[in-house]
């Protein structure tokens, strides 16, 4: 097991969790009950870890992480071939008629 990310917000660990749960490597949150004590041991002592299973998936976690969590660049809005609807660019298939995005394929 390996120590792979920290941050104080618990939506962000388990965001991350889930980015690399669907790349396929498994992890786990530690300190997540400490939340409710934190204010007793110091709100600098409760920050959330994220830790992976196989330290053979390190390397990938990381770059994983570094990509899809931290400093996300904003992605441009597109425009569906399909119905002319646009859509904002973190959408991966158009609302209106589920078309896939430019550079996405269907599943």
């Amino acid at each position: 097991m390996k120590h792979i990310y920290t941050h104080d917000n618990i939506m962000v660990v388990h965001s991350a969790r889930n980015v690399l749960a669907l790349n396929g490597i498994e992890s786990f949150v530690k300190n997540e009950h400490t939340i409710p004590v934190g204010a007793n041991h110091g709100i600098n002592n409760t920050f959330l870890e994220l830790w992976i299973l196989d330290d053979q998936d390190y390397e990938k976690a990381s770059a994983i992480i570094a990509s899809e969590i931290e400093n996300q660049a904003p992605k441009d809005s597109w425009v569906c071939s399909s119905c002319n609807e646009e859509n904002d660019g973190s959408f991966e298939v158009c609302w209106n008629c589920q078309s896939p995005a430019p550079g996405q394929t269907s599943q």
